[in-house]
């Protein structure tokens, strides 16, 4: 079957070589300025060093038959280097011969997916490797607010984050464009199959430390585990309707800001000490407060209530008991619910949102310190919430939340030569009703990419509570 995402012509596991299309210029729009991303370069980038034949196959554990058919974007964007020649005479191609080392630790990525076996057929066949330029200077982008249309972003990306888990998909793609001013972005969608937050960190800081020669295989090789602990079951993944092309989707994504000043402000409303041992997460209290206008915001909408079921991941590698490396490979997260039934949110406040919350993240964690000792109890733990939550995304009587949190991971440390980035993003997904968390630039606050229909963002933005709180990226 054709792939429709990806600038390559499309390939089957035995191909020798891959034709790629020539240059392509992208249009970008905002209600201020016009931005041009030329793909000048495109090829599927192998490991440095061959895998091995005893390494040809890779097994994947019941947590990576869970996750979602979806690439999981990130972008990290750096400033202009202070020295513009740099510490490497071709900075790209430096990157490029990074990667490739970093490949040969994490061989599987190189694979390809085959989904009838529940396994990965690491045959080096590559991952995307695109380079771009840009036709502005990037502070332009990071100085548009309110009037940047986060959809914009979407073009720092290597492919579409729908188009993933068949044979021609490659596990990982990753797009570097360069700005006018020197600056530069680093756009990557992981395949969640293999992927989650704590992988994909634990790759770029491989990734980074090699280009700079600081790197520690102590620290960063990856540790395949996953199916010694949770062997494939043949599970349902998490259905979150992703279409494999965002072409002709319909629905808005937002970067609600919510700074240190309007966490501090939140936490007070709740009666917590700033200063105090136990002050409030201030993930939770963003969570809590979008919730509640949610649920206002539907049962106005819909004419009558619904119930409202949320949904939150939560890592296991340090819940678990024995707790289990952070560097090991593949997804090892679970998910903590919380539900409302009809008609009760009308009844509860900001605080009563918090408290559902809290207590649902307490219990899951909690619940966590058995999965390993205690056999088919404690693999529930982890297969329930999912099978549970795919029920709730197909009931039309239900309104199902995904709120992810990527707060305080380490890609923000990461440095390719020029100092660490000024800025991360996602993109913007073809769904509806997911918010991504990521940490602002200060650290103290939040940025929350909020996913919802059209109709409900612009209700979104004008509550009386998203003002009080948040500022906005259009």
């Amino acid at each position: 079957m054709q792939s429709k995402g990806f600038n390559f012509s499309p390939f089957k596991l035995s191909s020798p070589a891959i034709k790629l299309p020539p240059p392509q210029a992208t249009l970008l729009h905002s209600s201020k300025i016009e931005v041009e991303v030329i793909n000048y370069s495109s090829k599927l980038l192998k490991p440095l060093t061959p895998t091995p034949k005893t390494n040809r196959y890779y097994n994947i554990s019941f947590t990576d038959e869970l996750a979602p058919t979806i690439y999981v974007p990130l972008i990290l964007y750096y400033t202009t280097p202070t020295n513009p020649n740099g510490p490497f005479e071709n900075f790209c191609d430096h990157l490029e011969h990074s990667l490739s080392k970093t490949l040969s630790d994490f061989y599987p990525l190189a694979g390809r997916f085959i989904r009838k076996h529940s396994l990965i057929d690491c045959n080096d066949q590559g991952v995307l490797f695109v380079l771009g330029n840009a036709n502005i200077p990037l502070h332009d982008i990071l100085g548009l607010g309110r009037t940047l249309k986060t959809d914009v972003l979407n073009n720092f990306l290597p492919c579409e984050i729908g188009e993933a888990d068949e044979v021609d998909n490659p596990m990982l793609c990753v797009k570097v464009t360069t700005f006018k001013c020197g600056g530069y972005a680093i756009g990557m969608c992981f395949s969640h199959r293999l992927s989650d937050m704590g992988t994909m960190c634990n790759f770029i800081n491989n990734w980074a430390s090699r280009t700079i020669g600081e790197y520690d295989d102590k620290k960063y090789s990856p540790i395949f585990n996953s199916s010694l602990y949770f062997q494939r079951r043949g599970l349902p993944e998490l259905d979150l309707r992703v279409p494999r092309s965002s072409s002709g989707v319909k629905n808005a994504a937002r970067m609600f800001h919510f700074n240190g000043k309007a966490i501090s402000s939140m936490r007070e409303n709740l009666g917590f000490d700033e200063n105090g041992s136990r002050r409030p997460s201030k993930v939770q209290l963003v969570i809590a407060l979008l919730w509640k206008v949610f649920v206002r915001i539907n049962d106005a909408n819909e004419g009558q209530s619904k119930a409202s079921f949320l949904i939150q991941p939560v890592g296991l590698r340090d819940k678990v008991v024995p707790q289990l490396p952070a560097n090991s490979f593949g997804n090892f997260w679970g998910l903590a619910t919380s539900q409302l039934e009809p008609g009760e949110g009308d009844k509860l406040g900001f605080q009563d949102y918090f408290n559902i919350l809290r207590e649902s993240i307490k219990k899951r964690a909690g619940d966590c310190s058995k999965i390993l000792t205690h056999g088919e109890e404690g693999f529930g733990v982890v297969i329930d919430p999912y099978l549970e939550s795919n029920q709730k995304i197909a009931d039309n009587d239900t309104n199902f939340y995904l709120f992810t949190c990527w707060c305080k991971f380490s890609f923000y440390e990461a440095d390719f030569g020029y100092g660490k980035l000024i800025w991360a993003s996602t993109g913007k997904l073809p769904v509806q009703n997911v918010v991504i968390m990521l940490d602002d630039h200060e650290g103290d606050g939040v940025e929350a990419w909020v996913h919802l229909d059209e109709k409900r963002m612009s209700e979104l933005e004008q509550d009386p509570d998203i003002k009080l709180y948040a500022n906005y990226l259009a």
